[in-house]
């Protein structure tokens, strides 16, 4: 029987952790490395000493090595102590003195068994079958025993299995001609080479000069949000005379074959490339190194998995995707560098905590008490009512079939308990475009604000905040104000979508999973403000207004600092933000009386 055995195997989205036990051994636990091997490839895996001899080995499946999955193969799980194989081997060490990636095993040594106690049942349970590409691909990792009598070992089976062909039945109705042919003459292979090769030959044409940046958004038609306070603040600092900034701004229903072909010339011509949100075109170029593309995602930290985070599941993306080619990532603390890292399938050493640069303007005492002026100038009839805002995130896979159930909101019960002393402003999400159904009686206390241009300044005006899974807590969250999250799919929204952390315990609010919950929560004010604190603190490094100038010293002009050095304490740019964040309500200059 073996001494080294695997006795638990766990999963967390796609973080694999197995614990092993090494029974006779007692040495130093820190001279223990375990590494995965097929026949000849050796590849090391994290491992980290938990006590009693026992070890926890660590894989990210869809990260495993230089942003790729774990290779198909028949994977054995080997301990080394200090380089070679342990128990070593009978007639004297064969194993490589170092094992580094790609290193070849010589022979076998012993590797880890398994407890044979209900051992197809258990490892049939924890095995993993990850569907994407609208289920046309699987990633699956199986786990079993060698076929050995005497001495069965434990095994990792990695598989990437597809399927040819589309949609078949007789009410699945066919593309269009021009499609058809289209796919025919250019199947997406050939496509994705003429793509790379357009690119190669501009970018050999006309050469980045070192001095171009580029804007770009494939989910919005003008620069926003983190994307607008680094450009305004770039300009600010004169960095215009020194960089030539260019543009792309464009969503799906805007996309043409020349607009596609001019995004690519900009891609391939540029030096840096900042973007805010998912970029599908990234994924279908094969990008110079020289190029640094610099992802500052719109949203703060919600609870909703993202990219990787919900790889197998609903929306899932591909092992290729557009999310890996990031250079660096942009975030609000320290603490969510794995969350992102996770998410766009990078290294953890490529997200850095910088703060959103948006925050740096939300923050600014003096333009908030503007915005809360020039607010209630526009809309007097709004001032001393308490302003509720509801700011829900989207349902569906994205931008192309994003919508939000109206049917659950109960209008007449909402209306009533507005009264004479509050109002509704609905600010739903930019990709649902249908428009709230609010009954024309209802329109003096339920307003529907979609056209206003910024969801930040709202929170300026806002007293109570209802949303559900959305990033809009991330500020909202400054300002010391009530939120109630009305989650009524929050079962099936786990289910489906899945969360990167526990919902009802970091929900920094009251949750309500029904109309009548919600409703009666607003008129009794029954908010739960307990948890504001500890997720200010989870989400924030940094409450100033240096974010974007973190982000342009260093990733735009320079690099970032090395992890782990210090970067300073937080700190208050500016007498404006100091006050603000001394007491976080005052940024919203309060009512007029």
């Amino acid at each position: 029987m073996t001494s080294n055995l695997i006795t638990a195997i766990s999963w967390e989205r796609v973080h694999l952790s197995l614990t092993a036990l090494l029974s006779g051994y007692s040495g130093a636990a820190e001279s223990v490395q375990f590494v995965i091997v097929d026949g000849e490839l050796v590849f090391p895996v994290k491992t980290t000493p938990i006590g009693d001899r026992q070890y926890r080995i660590d894989l990210n499946v869809t990260n495993f090595r230089g942003r790729e999955r774990v290779p198909n193969g028949t994977w054995r799980f080997i301990p080394l102590v200090d380089g070679e194989p342990w128990p070593p081997l009978a007639d004297g060490p064969s194993w490589p003195p170092t094992c580094a990636d790609g290193d070849l095993a010589v022979e076998l040594p012993p590797a880890a068994g398994y407890d044979l106690n209900d051992v197809h049942h258990r490892l049939d349970q924890d095995s993993r079958v990850f569907l994407y590409s609208r289920n046309h691909a699987a990633y699956v990792i199986a786990f079993g025993m060698s076929e050995n009598d005497e001495d069965p070992e434990f095994l990792m089976r990695t598989y990437l299995l597809f399927r040819r062909g589309g949609m078949s039945g007789r009410n699945v109705p066919k593309p269009p001609l021009g499609k058809r042919f289209s796919r025919k003459v250019l199947p997406s292979a050939r496509r994705m080479k003429l793509t790379n090769l357009a690119y190669r030959l501009l970018r050999l044409i006309n050469p980045p000069r070192g001095n171009r940046i580029l804007f770009a958004s494939e989910m919005r038609t003008s620069i926003e949000g983190n994307l607008a306070r680094v450009h305004e603040r770039m300009i600010e600092r004169g960095l215009d005379s020194q960089y030539k900034f260019r543009y792309s701004f464009r969503i799906p229903s805007t996309v043409s074959r020349w607009g596609t072909l001019r995004t690519i010339y900009l891609l391939a011509t540029s030096d840096i490339v900042l973007i805010d949100d998912y970029f599908g075109l990234l994924g279908a170029l094969r990008f110079s190194p020289e190029t640094k593309i610099i992802q500052l995602w719109h949203a703060g930290s919600g609870f909703k998995s993202i990219g990787y985070s919900r790889f197998g599941r609903y929306g899932s993306p591909g092992l290729v995707n557009a999310h890996r080619k990031y250079t660096y990532a942009i975030t609000g603390s320290k603490h969510l560098i794995p969350v992102y890292a996770e998410a766009f399938g990078i290294e953890d050493s490529a997200v850095v905590a910088t703060g959103l640069p948006r925050i740096d303007t939300f923050l600014n005492k003096e333009r908030a008490q503007k915005i809360v002026a020039d607010f209630f100038e526009q809309y007097p009839n709004l001032n001393g009512k308490r302003i509720i805002l509801f700011a829900p995130t989207f349902r569906g896979r994205g931008i192309k079939d994003a919508y939000y159930d109206y049917s659950r909101i109960d209008f007449p019960k909402l209306y009533e308990m507005c009264g004479e002393t509050s109002v509704v402003l609905f600010r739903m999400h930019h990709f649902v475009t249908d428009p709230v159904p609010t009954p024309p009686e209802y329109a003096d206390r339920i307003l529907d604000f979609a056209s206003f241009p910024e969801t930040n300044d709202l929170l300026h005006v806002t007293d109570v905040l209802i949303t559900d899974y959305s990033s809009v807590v991330y500020e909202f969250c400054l300002l010391d104000k009530p939120i109630l999250f009305y989650a009524y799919d929050k079962d099936t929204y786990s289910a489906v979508r899945g969360f990167h952390r526990d919902y009802d315990a970091t929900a920094p609010g009251k949750v309500c999973t029904t109309f009548d919950e919600l409703v009666k929560a607003l008129q009794n004010e029954d908010y739960d403000l307990s948890r504001l604190e500890a997720f200010r603190r989870e989400n924030f490094d940094y409450v100033d207004t240096g974010s974007a100038d973190r982000v342009i010293d260093w990733l735009i002009l320079g690099d970032p600092p090395a992890r782990g050095k210090a970067t300073g304490e937080p700190k208050f740019r500016d007498r404006a933000t100091a006050e603000v964040t001394a007491s976080p309500s005052a940024a919203s200059g309060g009512r007029k009386p």
